[in-house]
């Protein structure tokens, strides 16, 4: 089965936010280093634009997506938001290929917080590929997953003239222990991070709320030597210098997602005891409250409301004269503050938000979590052998 790709323009709208913001840099950025730390010759990244023309070209990309100004290009972090299922992963993999096509940067890492979603990308990757190919002329590119075992690649990365793409999780070179920090013999006696950071590569977070959330997750980013770093995610915790925006409101409204279905647990018929939830109390003008009730009307028809009520009030003719209700009456009705209850014929007291009769708010919430539980399973089950993942 081949996949087909179809145009969309706030895909192309949010590529253009990232690479626009590089405008001015000329398109031979690579150069080979063979006087840094390590004994290779690296092919590297190099910015030759000014920060202040970043500054310049980043306010004019917010400015044209709608957004407040910012003033920290220096840092050279920048986010895009991007609704879930709105296709993340293939807007950075699109980016990529148009660093390269403008200014002819070779080198980026993506950073994940997880194995599966490490997995994931790679695997877009794979099916991506025929797709980018016809669009960039078939534009030689490499893709792999950093493992500690087989460092050979990061030196493969670090040398090659075409792009070169490693997919690591933050695990990976998070911690001081890691092989990625220590001095090897198959590294000419180097670190595997010291020839990483002489290529300057693009760094692609993907959910950086889950990965750089800690001081010692930002400074393993860092330890990268990033020519620049671009945030992609749906719910950013921390937003450094919004380049673009897709809010579930604005992907909605494009038909981009469907509308989010509930399923709802209700008690059917439960109206076998008397139910009553005190809603609120007031003595604005007389002593008053609001009752939540199971009320039937002229058809015979039964539904749970809420009543306005005030002291003497028969619930009994209250909810249309249901006769589990029959001698109920409101006795008394406080409204201290701290102390907000009702009387129920001189013996029974509600407090605020409190109920008595039908199924307590426990049992409802359990209810809930078990069908939620029992949806997810089912759908999981349905399109696994599509190979389609249920979030």
């Amino acid at each position: 089965m081949k996949l087909q790709f179809t145009h969309q323009q706030y895909q192309d709208d949010a590529v253009q936010s990232a690479v626009e913001l590089l405008q001015g840099q000329p398109a031979a950025s690579r150069f080979a280093v063979s006087s840094g730390q390590t004994l290779f010759d690296t092919v590297a990244n190099r910015l030759e634009i000014e920060k202040s023309a970043i500054q310049e070209n980043m306010q004019r990309i917010q400015k044209a997506n709608l957004l407040p100004y910012t003033y920290d290009a220096d840092s050279m972090n920048f986010c895009i938001e991007m609704e879930t299922g709105t296709g993340k992963t293939y807007v950075y993999t699109q980016t990529i290929y148009e660093m390269h096509k403008l200014y002819g940067f070779t080198k980026f890492i993506i950073v994940v917080p997880s194995v599966a979603i490490r997995e994931g990308v790679k695997k877009s990757f794979d099916i991506t590929h025929e797709h980018f190919q016809k669009l960039y002329d078939n534009q030689p590119i490499r893709w792999f997953i950093y493992n500690s075992a087989h460092l050979g690649n990061v030196r493969d990365f670090a040398e090659s003239t075409g792009i070169e793409v490693m997919i690591i999780n933050i695990d990976a070179f998070r911690k001081s222990e890691n092989i990625i920090h220590q001095e090897l013999d198959r590294m000419n006696s180097g670190r595997a991070i010291d020839l990483i950071r002489e290529t300057n590569p693009i760094v692609i977070i993907d959910e950086p709320q889950s990965v750089d959330s800690t001081a010692k997750a930002k400074e393993a980013i860092a330890s990268l030597n990033p020519l620049m770093t671009l945030r992609y995610s749906a719910t950013h915790r921390e937003k450094i210098n919004t380049l673009y925006r897709l809010t579930p409101v604005d992907a909605y409204q494009q038909g981009l997602v469907k509308q989010i279905s509930v399923s709802s647990i209700m008690a059917m018929d439960d109206f076998n005891q008397p139910y009553i939830r005190l809603v609120s109390v007031d003595n604005a003008n007389g002593y008053k409250a609001r009752v939540e009730v199971d009320t039937q009307n002229k058809s015979g028809r039964i539904s749970r409301t809420t009543k306005p009520v005030k002291l003497g009030d028969d619930l009994y003719l209250t909810t249309g004269e249901r006769d589990m209700y029959r001698g109920w009456t409101i006795t008394d009705i406080d409204c201290t503050p701290g102390f907000e209850k009702i009387e129920l014929s001189g013996a029974h007291a509600l407090m605020l938000g409190q109920s008595m009769g039908g199924i307590p708010d426990s049992e409802f919430k359990r209810a809930q979590i078990h069908k939620t539980i029992e949806l997810h399973l089912d759908k999981e089950l349905r399109l696994l052998e599509q190979g389609i993942k249920v979030l």
